[in-house]
């Protein structure tokens, strides 16, 4: 599968801009007293001038705070900039790479004597230390580090330190991680065992505040992620009120720092992209040294003690579970599960930490005081930049995924061009609607050219594919789909008879229906109606 990466198109200086000016912009969007200092600063730290400073604070207010709100809009060289020839270039990259960057460390002032006498030798113009000094700030510094220093000295200066490392204010680090629950679920018709669910959680180490969560019978995936996170920086209130909870919740924003393992859906182009496009710095878990995630690992421990109290429970091995029928004793259907699961957490939220001598909640309210004003983004923007991604052509009926064709009337203006693919984002919940990237970060929602087709899951989907491949049904997979998944769901919704993995696919099909204030889910079928000119447009446009 080809994973696009929305970042891809980012430069390293852009990204360096972004992180420079992303506090002044907070401080600008909180009305904070004069910013000059802060812009005299950037303007010497980017070197630039300061009517550019401002229109990039100002680019970054606007879009949310994303990082492709720097990157270039129009051709052409910025006033005041030099222009240097591929060889000069090369000759730059070739050696800070084989004199700066290694254990002898050789200075600065040395390697730009040395690039002026190559230049010189191939008649090409020298670069000034300043540009050449460019070239190094735009490196990774821990990379520049463990090459002059040494692996150690990298790890010391950038790595976080057990026991050691303070953070001090909300939303500094955040760590994610998943767990398969100990309890089996049941169906919500039949009440009968399906299976044990999935938990994704993210919790705060400043505050040990539980900032968000995700339960699914579906394995850890780029989704799991994408759907844990998005609840994590969204407002708790709605949730909580369709509960009938008045406990408190105060968790939401962006973090600024993810801590996560070596997973490979946390190694993915798209989330790493999604991650430097919201300036979220990523930091992966050391191979081998597990007490970097130490905060998320007891977490887990804590809320599975928890999960041992209740009906179904598998315990946390087969010694402790001993005579226990768990499939026999099952009697929560995954719904039941994820509100009391929500619960749980306010439980824990509200309950004094042991090393924190009070509550999480009154911590992150004591601390919420000194925290800069998160830049205002489009939260169905930030959902979308984390879903599963691949490229595609925009042809003349559309975009072609899994075989089926998605059309939008914003698609037509680019139809047939042969100006390269696209990113193409998608629930694998519901496939009915698919989100296409454009210039600028621009993402437009487009859907089944055929309307006769049902809103349908990706796996739901496959099955039926592989069924029709069985049967020897022919024609377009359009119409087969539409056939098989009408068909299996009368079956399903007849039949009072199930395997175990039926009970488990009816059940996943229920639960991702519908739209929730929490995750922001598909709207389902609709007619397209691109005439209404008083809707809204955000950054991601719904058609």
């Amino acid at each position: 599968m080809e994973d696009g990466d929305p970042g891809e198109a980012v430069g390293a200086e852009t990204h360096r801009r972004a992180t420079v000016l992303r506090p002044l912009v907070e401080a600008y969007l909180a009305g904070a007293g004069s910013l000059e200092s802060g812009v005299r600063d950037a303007v010497w730290e980017l070197g630039v001038s300061r009517a550019t400073v401002w229109r990039w604070i100002r680019r970054l207010a606007e879009d949310g705070g994303r990082t492709s709100a720097l990157a270039a809009r129009k051709r052409g060289r910025r006033s005041g900039t030099t222009v240097i020839s591929g060889d000069v270039e090369a000759l730059i990259e070739g050696h800070l790479r084989r004199y700066y960057l290694r254990r002898e460390r050789a200075s600065l002032a040395r390697v730009v004597k040395e690039i002026g006498i190559a230049c010189r030798e191939r008649g090409l113009q020298s670069p000034t230390r300043r540009t050449v000094q460019r070239r190094l700030d735009a490196l990774d510094e821990r990379e520049l580090m463990r090459a002059r220093e040494g692996a150690k000295a990298a790890r010391q200066r950038f790595g976080p330190v057990p026991g050691r490392k303070k953070v001090g204010l909300p939303l500094d680090v955040v760590q994610v991680d998943h767990t398969l629950a100990d309890i089996i679920l049941v169906d919500s018709f039949e009440r009968k065992p399906i299976g044990r669910p999935w938990v994704t959680l993210t919790i705060d180490i400043a505050t040990r505040m539980v900032t968000g969560y995700y339960v699914s019978l579906e394995a850890p995936s780029r989704l799991s992620v994408a759907l844990c996170l998005t609840r994590a920086v969204a407002p708790k209130a709605a949730l909580l009120a369709d509960l009938g909870s008045s406990a408190p919740w105060p968790a939401q924003g962006r973090p600024r720092s993810i801590h996560v393992d070596n997973g490979s859906d946390f190694r993915s182009n798209t989330f790493q992209g999604a991650c430097a496009e919201w300036g979220i710095d990523l930091t992966y878990r050391p191979l081998a040294r597990p007490h970097f995630g130490g905060h998320i690992e007891r977490l887990i421990g804590t809320m599975m003690g928890a999960v041992h109290l209740l009906p179904g429970t598998t315990e946390s091995s087969i010694a402790a579970k001993g005579s226990y029928d768990a499939e026999a004793k099952a009697a929560m259907s995954l719904s039941e599960f994820d509100s009391w699961f929500v619960l749980e957490i306010c439980r824990y939220n509200n309950s004094v930490h042991s090393s924190l001598g009070c509550t999480p909640v009154a911590k992150w309210e004591a601390l919420a005081a000194e925290m800069s004003s998160d830049i205002p983004f489009d939260m169905e923007a930030f959902r979308v930049s984390f879903l599963p991604s691949e490229k595609r052509q925009i042809r003349r009926d559309g975009i072609h995924l899994f075989d089926i064709r998605y059309w939008s009337d914003a698609l037509a203006g680019r139809a047939a061009r042969k100006d390269g693919k696209v990113v193409v984002r998608y629930d694998p919940r519901d496939i009915s609607a698919i989100w296409v990237e454009l210039d600028g970060g621009r993402c437009v929602e487009a859907r089944y050219r055929n309307l006769e087709i049902p809103p349908v899951s990706l796996w739901e989907y496959r099955e039926a594919m592989r069924m029709a491949r069985t049967l020897g049904k022919t024609g377009s997979n359009e119409l087969v789909l539409a056939e098989l998944i009408r068909q299996q769901r009368q079956i399903e919704g007849e039949s009072r008879i199930l395997t175990k993995a039926e009970r488990r696919s009816r059940e996943r099909r229920s639960a991702s229906k519908g739209p929730t204030p929490a995750d922001f889910s598909s709207e389902g079928l609709r007619p397209v109606d691109t005439g209404d000119t008083s809707r809204p447009l955000f950054k991601v446009e719904r058609w």
